[in-house]
Protein backbone atom coordinates (compact mmCIF):
# COMPACT_ATOMS: atom_id res chain seq x y z
CA UNK A 1 0.00 0.00 0.00
CA UNK A 2 2.55 2.42 0.72
CA UNK A 3 4.32 1.76 -2.25
CA UNK A 4 1.39 2.22 -4.63
CA UNK A 5 0.88 5.66 -2.37
CA UNK A 6 3.99 6.84 -3.41
CA UNK A 7 3.28 6.05 -6.95
CA UNK A 8 0.41 8.01 -7.12
CA UNK A 9 1.99 11.05 -4.54
CA UNK A 10 4.97 11.36 -7.38
CA UNK A 11 2.63 11.29 -10.18
CA UNK A 12 0.32 13.85 -8.36
CA UNK A 13 3.86 15.91 -7.45
CA UNK A 14 5.54 15.92 -11.16
CA UNK A 15 2.13 17.21 -12.71
CA UNK A 16 2.58 19.64 -10.16
CA UNK A 17 6.07 20.44 -11.03
CA UNK A 18 4.89 20.59 -14.75
CA UNK A 19 2.14 22.64 -13.92
CA UNK A 20 3.63 25.04 -12.21
CA UNK A 21 6.22 26.06 -14.61
CA UNK A 22 3.20 26.20 -17.18
CA UNK A 23 1.71 28.73 -15.15
CA UNK A 24 4.92 30.77 -14.90
CA UNK A 25 6.07 29.98 -18.58
CA UNK A 26 2.30 31.95 -19.88
CA UNK A 27 3.81 34.67 -17.56
CA UNK A 28 7.40 35.09 -18.11
CA UNK A 29 8.13 32.96 -20.97
CA UNK A 30 9.19 36.01 -23.12
CA UNK A 31 12.02 36.80 -20.54
CA UNK A 32 12.99 32.93 -20.04
CA UNK A 33 12.66 29.58 -21.89
CA UNK A 34 13.66 28.04 -18.35
CA UNK A 35 9.98 27.33 -17.42
CA UNK A 36 9.22 25.88 -20.99
CA UNK A 37 11.96 23.72 -21.08
CA UNK A 38 11.46 21.83 -18.10
CA UNK A 39 7.85 21.47 -18.25
CA UNK A 40 8.09 18.98 -21.12
CA UNK A 41 10.84 16.84 -19.19
CA UNK A 42 8.25 16.73 -16.25
CA UNK A 43 5.39 15.67 -18.66
CA UNK A 44 7.72 12.63 -18.96
CA UNK A 45 8.61 12.28 -15.90
CA UNK A 46 4.33 12.44 -14.74
CA UNK A 47 4.38 9.49 -17.83
CA UNK A 48 6.74 7.67 -16.65
CA UNK A 49 4.94 7.43 -13.24
CA UNK A 50 1.56 6.95 -14.84
CA UNK A 51 3.27 3.98 -17.14
CA UNK A 52 3.76 2.47 -13.51
CA UNK A 53 0.42 3.13 -11.80
CA UNK A 54 -0.96 1.49 -15.14
CA UNK A 55 1.56 -1.99 -14.76
CA UNK A 56 0.69 -2.09 -11.07
CA UNK A 57 -2.88 -1.33 -11.10
CA UNK A 58 -2.70 1.37 -9.13
CA UNK A 59 -5.41 3.99 -9.41
CA UNK A 60 -3.93 6.99 -11.15
CA UNK A 61 -5.14 10.10 -8.73
CA UNK A 62 -3.75 12.28 -11.69
CA UNK A 63 -5.91 11.17 -14.46
CA UNK A 64 -8.48 13.56 -16.59
CA UNK A 65 -7.50 16.15 -14.04
CA UNK A 66 -7.03 19.62 -15.39
CA UNK A 67 -4.19 21.82 -14.72
CA UNK A 68 -3.90 23.04 -11.47
CA UNK A 69 -6.30 19.95 -10.17
CA UNK A 70 -5.10 17.80 -7.15
CA UNK A 71 -6.54 14.96 -5.41
CA UNK A 72 -4.05 14.73 -2.89
CA UNK A 73 -4.56 17.93 -0.85
CA UNK A 74 -1.15 18.68 0.33
CA UNK A 75 -0.22 18.96 -3.08
CA UNK A 76 -3.20 20.70 -3.97
CA UNK A 77 -2.36 23.25 -1.29
CA UNK A 78 1.23 23.16 -2.38
CA UNK A 79 0.28 24.43 -5.60
CA UNK A 80 -1.82 27.05 -4.64
CA UNK A 81 0.89 28.40 -2.45
CA UNK A 82 3.40 28.07 -5.38
CA UNK A 83 1.66 29.70 -8.29
CA UNK A 84 1.03 32.98 -5.66
CA UNK A 85 4.61 33.81 -4.57
CA UNK A 86 6.41 33.93 -8.01
CA UNK A 87 5.31 37.83 -8.04
CA UNK A 88 8.08 38.59 -10.27
CA UNK A 89 11.31 36.00 -12.55
CA UNK A 90 13.36 36.02 -9.53
CA UNK A 91 10.56 34.49 -6.96
CA UNK A 92 9.03 32.23 -9.83
CA UNK A 93 12.23 31.22 -10.68
CA UNK A 94 12.98 30.61 -6.90
CA UNK A 95 9.83 28.77 -6.74
CA UNK A 96 11.55 26.28 -9.27
CA UNK A 97 14.55 25.60 -6.36
CA UNK A 98 12.04 25.05 -3.97
CA UNK A 99 10.02 22.21 -6.31
CA UNK A 100 12.84 20.74 -7.35
CA UNK A 101 14.93 20.63 -3.70
CA UNK A 102 11.29 19.30 -2.37
CA UNK A 103 11.07 16.85 -5.02
CA UNK A 104 14.63 15.49 -4.94
CA UNK A 105 13.78 14.83 -1.01
CA UNK A 106 10.39 13.19 -1.53
CA UNK A 107 11.85 10.81 -4.30
CA UNK A 108 14.61 9.14 -2.18
CA UNK A 109 12.26 8.68 0.63
CA UNK A 110 9.89 6.61 -2.38
CA UNK A 111 12.77 4.70 -3.51
CA UNK A 112 13.57 3.69 -0.17
CA UNK A 113 9.85 2.55 0.49
CA UNK A 114 10.31 1.10 -2.95
CA UNK A 115 13.44 -1.24 -2.74
CA UNK A 116 11.55 -4.58 -3.80
CA UNK A 117 10.76 -2.96 -6.89
CA UNK A 118 13.48 -2.33 -9.25
CA UNK A 119 11.67 -0.98 -12.22
CA UNK A 120 10.26 1.74 -9.92
CA UNK A 121 13.25 2.40 -8.48
CA UNK A 122 15.11 2.97 -11.86
CA UNK A 123 12.47 5.32 -12.74
CA UNK A 124 12.40 6.97 -9.52
CA UNK A 125 16.33 7.47 -9.94
CA UNK A 126 15.72 9.05 -13.79
CA UNK A 127 13.41 11.43 -12.01
CA UNK A 128 15.88 12.43 -9.19
CA UNK A 129 18.62 13.05 -11.72
CA UNK A 130 15.93 15.21 -13.81
CA UNK A 131 14.97 17.35 -11.08
CA UNK A 132 19.00 17.65 -9.69
CA UNK A 133 19.46 18.99 -13.55
CA UNK A 134 16.25 20.67 -12.91
CA UNK A 135 17.73 22.43 -10.34
CA UNK A 136 21.44 23.14 -11.72
CA UNK A 137 18.67 25.45 -14.54
CA UNK A 138 16.99 27.43 -12.18
CA UNK A 139 20.33 28.14 -10.20
CA UNK A 140 21.86 29.19 -13.57
CA UNK A 141 18.59 31.32 -14.60
CA UNK A 142 19.33 33.32 -11.40
CA UNK A 143 22.88 33.54 -11.69
CA UNK A 144 21.89 34.76 -14.83
CA UNK A 145 19.12 37.35 -13.27
CA UNK A 146 21.91 38.70 -10.91
CA UNK A 147 24.42 39.21 -13.45
CA UNK A 148 22.05 41.73 -15.33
Amino acid sequence: EEVAYGLQFMREEEKLARDVYLYYDAIYGKQTKTFSNIAVSEQRHTDAVAGLLDKYGVEDLAENTKPGEFKIPELQALYDTLISIGTDLRSALEVGVTIEEKDMTDIREWIEVSVDYPDIVQVYSHLLAGSANHLDAFLKALATLGEE
